[in-house]
């Protein structure tokens, strides 16, 4: 598993992570968000419009669900500071900068 894999696993351990488009779009503790590359087309874009404001948003080639085991699982928002930064600076091949 590669390191920002990793990151985020502990990110949703320590109950810092917040699950689901709606949830993560209504949320202003967001730091980073995460989009499942498998997300429909009006989620990415309604996402990219949080980019626009204030939000780094990563794309994940590998399912979500696959990472942090929550079926159905398209958008991840990351609420601590320091696990986003961590995560953003471990971004592997698997996962590209929107």
């Amino acid at each position: 598993m590669a390191k920002t894999e990793t990151l985020i696993g502990f990110a949703v351990k320590a109950k810092k992570a917040i699950f689901g488009a709606d949830r993560v779009e209504g949320n202003k503790t967001a730091e980073l968000i995460i989009c499942c590359r498998s997300a429909s087309e009006r989620t990415i874009r309604n996402i990219a419009l949080l980019k626009t404001g204030r939000l780094p948003v990563i794309i994940s080639e590998k399912p979500l669900e696959d990472i942090v085991y929550k079926k159905n699982c398209k958008v991840i928002g990351i609420t601590d500071k320091q696990f986003a930064k961590a995560i953003l600076e471990s971004i592997t091949e698997n996962f590209t900068m929107a």
